[in-house]
């Protein structure tokens, strides 16, 4: 016997959820997060916490948190509605704008960081390379430590560029990466 429709939908938005718990979580998000987006994503209407509670079988508590969280993120909105005094969210539908404002907001100023980081471990190696320029293993770090500085920037560059305009192309580090097995 087929699922009636309101079945079908329950169980779809299960599956649903928990995958994207599961992928959020990948990301370093909680897994609540995910579930919540999703449910939102997926009803045709606001809904209240406590109806958005209910339905992932998350605690009010977890609710209120993950909601105040996507919230920063601009994952989720709040939607007045004017039958009902109860705070009632909707989620952003802009898949693809999410996916790329993450990206601008963590993954771009990680990749900074190493850049910076493998920037700074050169500037320790040339000032001992100044002092001890006989030094081979100095000049042999200095080499690798350049090439992930290089890459790094690339990198930095790639994030920027997909978080601006949504293309990613792999081409620039085609190059790096075969110089990196050639050096090893």
């Amino acid at each position: 016997m087929a699922d009636t429709p309101e079945h079908a939908r329950a169980r779809a938005i299960g599956l649903a959820a928990e995958t994207m718990g599961e992928l959020i979580s990948f990301w370093g998000f909680k897994a609540s997060m995910g579930r919540i987006w999703t449910l939102l994503y997926l009803s045709p209407g606001p809904l209240p916490a406590d109806r958005i509670a209910e339905l992932t079988s998350l605690s009010a508590g977890a609710v209120s948190m993950a909601l105040a969280e996507l919230g920063q993120w601009g994952l989720v909105h709040r939607a007045a509605k004017l039958d009902d005094r109860k705070r009632h969210y909707s989620a952003d539908t802009d898949v693809w704008g999410i996916v790329r404002r993450i990206v601008r907001e963590r993954e771009l100023r990680l990749v900074g960081r190493a850049v910076e980081r493998f920037g700074e471990a050169i500037e320790v190696l040339e000032a001992a390379r100044r002092e001890n320029p006989d030094d081979e293993e100095l000049l042999f770090m200095l080499a690798r430590l350049r090439g992930l500085h290089d890459l790094a920037r690339i990198g930095y560059r790639m994030v920027e560029r997909f978080a601006e305009v949504g293309k990613l192309s792999l081409l620039p580090i085609r190059g790096r990466l075969s110089a990196f097995r050639g050096a090893s």
